[in-house]
């Protein structure tokens, strides 16, 4: 038993407090926020519009196969919430639970592929830009006192 609470407690606490975290100063709609935030990048590694272009169609790709994924994902770990909450027994909760990881494995995937991709596009000096970014540099923030 102690060994499932291990495993349930860190997707609970990623379902219940991880899109807070991305998106909590979060102020533009989707689109805009896409657009800001691949300008961005491409600021801070200093792209080519060329590469900026590649990157980008990239992405929409990657949104385009993910999607799938990550609301599939979503749907697991809010299905897994209401069991653990509910008292379901540890096989129901274990076979949501793997589940889950499965999800989270393909979204893995997905992100590494992308990341494939877009290396032959970067030069050896964004590469090094690349890895010391955080990926969520929100999560990094600290929020203002309300």
């Amino acid at each position: 038993m102690k060994r499932l609470a291990l495993a349930v407690v860190p997707v609970l606490i990623g379902t219940l407090l991880g899109p807070g975290l991305v998106f909590a100063d979060s102020p533009t709609p989707a689109g805009k926020g896409r657009a800001v935030h691949a300008q961005r990048f491409q600021q801070r590694l200093g792209l080519t519009d060329q590469q900026a272009q590649a990157i980008k169609e990239i992405w929409q790709r990657q949104r385009a196969a993910g999607r799938q994924v990550w609301q599939a994902l979503g749907k697991a770990r809010h299905d897994l919430l209401q069991l653990a909450l509910s008292g379901a027994d540890d096989a129901t909760i274990r076979t949501k639970t793997t589940e889950v990881e499965g999800l989270q494995a393909q979204a893995l995937q997905l992100r590494v592929a992308g990341l494939r991709e877009m290396a032959p596009i970067l030069t050896a000096e964004q590469k090094q830009k690349m890895m010391q970014t955080p990926e969520h540099p929100r999560r990094f923030r600290k929020t203002p006192a309300a």
